[in-house]
């Protein structure tokens, strides 16, 4: 069931468990696999259901069964749109300091083939390319913290008979059966799939050929990229004939890589919106960044309006002083150097979002706009065009 080497080598290793039958089966799995003194047990309550704190304590009174360590994170999500989207990039931030201040090595998730097919129905219908009808990665990275999903490879079905089999019983949440869910809807027609041959198994095995066409298809944008484009004091700038001359996949590909890297969106722009930004001839703003010629290249910067107050993106050295406030440049910062083409490292519409240091209304530095021997400023996150 478990994909054991995977998980090779992590100590200590983290589980997420929900609850749920999959995560269920994950921690009992792993902590025969490991032993339950390498293991360390979180809880994400996401605070959108009484019943999930009773949820968290199940959780919490097995591992204390077990013996092994267990914590829950509370989430308050409030209200509000894109309620599933938001709760799942907060799982990750939560999930990813917990590993952080626990030294935990990586985080196990649970899910299975079905999570697999289940999201190959739903990009399919959304009419997804390459990426989107890929199966999920058995391995990622996010917030600096390594994610591995060692069930990839087994059918939801057996991790409950397993439980089963060894008496134990697990939570179920009511909105996995909510039909206003996608997901639940999915999951309510595949009786009716299984039917037409469009099982479980077949459709994971299509979504696992879709992620190898996919690594094929980045080895070529990681080629393209290492002739056509580089980095540029967080700038990421194109060949532009390169570009318009290129596969659309591979433009789309580069394309949304550095809006991405740039923006720290997690999620790529849409298809139609990289294939508008690859042939126009003007500038315009996409996913945070704007985009301009500027001679015969094509440059993605941070847009300035879309900065936000806490965004750490450049790392400063220099003499700070807690009067200080680091802020973008602007326009205002730029009539502070009236000599500003003289010493930038930058075209003018870049500089505009590179940062500055401020005390009251005076320009005290700006590093990429007027370098200073005293002061510096590099991309906390350094702009890797290859993936």
């Amino acid at each position: 069931m478990l994909n054991e080497p995977l998980l090779s080598g992590y100590r200590p290793l983290g589980v997420a468990v929900s609850g749920g039958s999959d995560s269920t089966a994950l921690l009992i799995l792993c902590a025969q696999l490991s032993g339950t003194d390498a293991l360390r047990a979180v809880t994400v309550d996401h605070g959108l259901r009484v019943d999930a704190q009773a949820e968290a304590r199940q959780v919490a009174q097995l591992c204390a069964r077990l013996k092994i360590p267990h914590d829950i994170l509370k989430l308050d999500l409030n209200d509000g749109s894109d309620l599933q989207a938001r709760a799942r990039t907060e799982r990750y931030v939560a999930l990813s300091d917990w590993a952080l201040q626990k030294g935990v090595d990586a985080v196990a998730l649970g899910h299975t083939k079905d999570d697999v097919a289940e999201g190959f129905l739903m990009r399919l219908a959304r009419g997804s390319g390459v990426d989107g009808l890929a199966a999920m990665p058995e391995m990622f990275e996010r917030n600096g913290v390594r994610f591995v999903r060692p069930l990839l490879g087994t059918l939801r079905h057996d991790l409950q008979t397993y439980l089963h089999e060894h008496g134990l019983t697990w939570s179920e949440d009511p909105s996995n059966q909510d039909p206003r869910f996608t997901r639940v809807k999915m999951r309510q027609a595949q009786p009716h799939l299984d039917d037409l041959g469009l099982t479980t198994q077949r459709l994971s095995q299509t979504a696992d050929w879709m992620r190898a066409a996919s690594d094929v298809l980045e080895t070529a944008a990681d080629r393209w990229i290492e002739q056509n484009a580089w980095a540029d004091h967080g700038d990421a700038v194109f060949n532009f004939n390169a570009l318009q001359i290129a596969p659309l996949e591979t433009a789309a590909r580069v394309l949304s890589r550095a809006l991405c890297n740039i923006s720290g969106n997690l999620y790529r722009p849409r298809f139609s919106a990289l294939s508008d930004l690859r042939s126009s001839l003007t500038a315009q703003t996409l996913h945070g960044c704007l985009a301009y010629h500027h001679g015969e290249t094509l440059r993605l910067t941070r847009e300035p309006n879309a900065i936000k107050a806490k965004e750490m993106r450049w790392l400063i050295k220099g003499p700070v002083c807690a009067s200080h406030v680091i802020k973008p440049l602007g326009e205002a910062g730029l009539r502070h150097i009236p000599n500003w083409r003289d010493t930038a490292l930058l075209p003018r519409r870049s500089l505009l979002g590179t940062p500055a240091i401020w005390l009251g209304e005076t320009l005290v530095a700006a590093p990429i706009a007027r370098p200073d021997p005293n002061w510096s400023a590099s991309t906390a996150n350094p702009l890797h065009l290859s993936k």
